[in-house]
């Protein structure tokens, strides 16, 4: 991710030299072109058996996330 935001930073300082309408378009959208970062945060009980209908849909689509889940230590669906 760092690399890619050196890269796009390189390009806007490029672009910012030029004067026309499809320069404009383009330092627009350029900040588009970092990939970004999808977190899933969630405690255990979420995790394993309230939100695993979703979760397991959400992996199953191949996209990159990162999920975290948190080891709460008590059973927080009843108020814990």
């Amino acid at each position: 991710l760092a690399a890619q935001r050196d890269r796009v930073v390189e390009l806007k300082h490029r672009l910012s030299g030029l004067d026309s309408d499809l320069t404009a378009d383009l330092l627009s959208v350029v900040d588009q072109l970092v990939r970004r970062s999808v977190w899933i945060v969630g405690g255990d009980g979420w995790a394993y058996d309230i939100g695993a209908g979703g979760l397991d849909h959400v992996l199953a689509t191949g996209r990159n996330v990162n999920v975290l889940v948190l080891d709460t230590e008590v059973y927080s669906n009843t108020g814990g």
